[in-house]
Parts: C-alpha cells; structure tokens; sequence
C-alpha cells in the first residue's frame, strides 16, 4: 500500500478477500497495508475473535458475519463501536470489481 499510495498520491480504504483473516491471518493484512492500517477492512469470516484481535491491532474495520447478540455483545465495547460490519460493502461483489465491463474475472 505504501508502494501504491506514493506511486498515486491518493489515500484510499484497502478490502481483504472474503476471510481472508481466517485464511492468511492478521499479520498477513498488517504487512500488507503497512502504515495504512487503519484504512483497511479486513474480512474475517465467522469468527468474533479474530475480528476482535484485527481491531485491536489497529485495523480500521472488521467483517465478521454474526448473529445480532453477539454483535449487540461487541458494541458495548467503546473501541469495537461502529468498527463491525456484518457483511460486506455493497461495491465489493465481484462483478464491481472489473476494471472496465469487458473484463473476467
């Protein structure tokens, strides 16, 4: 990211793939996103834990496909508030992710 961000002069949110934090870890997304942590979403899947730990980290977002109780359960917690989504954003389906119409995926 830091590559990138120097390359383009633009700052921008980076979005792991789809449990990615169950698949590769936390340490893997913080190498990637290096100083930029915190403009990143890092999809963690199922699991509350992991999600936990990423925002610990200092990752900006975790996704983390839950049930309301336990969602309810981590936004009592002041430093997890509002950096839970339960799902994925709405331009993130792989058929938004084409760089031009006649791309494949």
């Amino acid at each position: 990211m830091e590559q990138i961000i120097l390359s383009h002069g633009n700052r921008f949110l980076a979005l792991s793939m789809e449990s990615a934090g169950n698949s590769f870890g936390i340490p893997w997304w913080l190498e990637i996103t290096e100083t930029q942590k915190q403009l990143s979403i890092l999809d963690c899947g199922g699991s509350p834990a992991i999600a936990r730990q990423a925002l610990d980290a200092g990752i900006g977002w975790a996704i983390c496909r839950i049930g309301a109780a336990q969602f309810r359960a981590l936004e009592t917690y002041d430093l997890y508030r509002g950096r839970i989504l339960t799902t994925r954003p709405p331009s993130s389906p792989r058929h938004n992710l084409r760089e031009h119409a006649h791309d494949s995926l």
